[in-house]
């Protein structure tokens, strides 16, 4: 998991349109918070979206790509794949040139969410 050629294309495409871009992931956690929840519950739901809230205050890779990536079959996440593609185009800027900011992350039901940003230190993109 990471860059690579697909996210780096990926980054190439999106800074050279002339247009301001915004890439929208879903923020949608673990799904497995509640027993009555419709994929019930997983111990693995807690450190899944620990780890999430991690990446998207540090940008730390093995946040996302390992820490999470180790539970995510458990905790059951639909907006994995999306952080994971994103760390790539984040990787492909040049991790040092963002601002990651974690706004909110929790559990009000049985998925988690979360809301971050991550935006060029200069203004770009």
């Amino acid at each position: 998991m990471g860059s690579g050629k697909l996210w780096g294309g990926l980054y190439d495409e999106l800074t050279a349109s002339k247009k301001r871009v915004v890439v929208v992931i879903s923020g949608d956690l673990a799904h497995t918070f509640e027993e009555s929840g419709p994929f019930g519950y997983s111990a693995t739901a807690e450190p899944f979206d620990k780890a999430c809230g991690s990446w998207a205050s540090t940008m730390a890779k093995d946040d996302i790509c390992v820490s999470a990536a180790q539970l995510v079959d458990t905790a059951l996440s639909c907006g994995f794949t999306g952080m994971v593609m994103l760390q790539g185009i984040l990787e492909a800027g040049g991790l040092s040139t963002w601002t990651p900011e974690l706004n909110v992350i929790n559990h009000p039901s049985y998925y988690g969410m979360m809301v971050a940003s991550f935006l060029r230190k200069d203004g770009s993109l």
